[in-house]
């Protein structure tokens, strides 16, 4: 939670990215069509990453996170410079679960919106 550097991209799909889950478009409120208009190229984006967060290590919220950074790399090519560790790894199973109990509910989500709202969940559990 020390850093202040944050990024926030939308990601235009690689050519073989075919599956489509429109539970997660409703749930983000996209569409492909948004996706491939506004998108960044996967290269683009893990490039950005990679100068941002070089030698960090990175708290997730989600297992899944990690298979779509995974997917993300390979389809630019690269390897991520810094490491990305579940959120319980830093502060344990039973805080996290304490701390989602924090978390606001809202139907449309994105990654960036999540994080924020995660960090200020862990401070005001913290300062408690």
């Amino acid at each position: 939670m020390s850093s202040k550097t944050s990024f926030s991209s939308l990601i235009k799909p690689a050519r073989y990215w075919t599956h489509w889950s429109f539970d997660a478009q409703d749930m983000h409120g996209l569409c492909q069509d948004q996706l491939r208009q506004r998108g960044d190229t996967p290269v683009a984006v893990a490039r950005h990453m990679n100068q941002l967060f070089s030698g960090q290590v990175l708290c997730s919220d989600s297992p899944q996170d990690g298979f779509w950074l995974d997917a993300l790399y390979e389809a630019a090519d690269l390897m991520p410079t810094f490491e990305l560790k579940p959120f319980e790894v830093f502060v344990g199973r039973e805080a996290a679960s304490d701390i989602y109990r924090l978390l606001p509910t809202i139907k449309h989500h994105r990654a960036f919106h999540d994080a924020t709202a995660l960090m200020n969940a862990c401070r005001a559990f913290f300062e408690a």
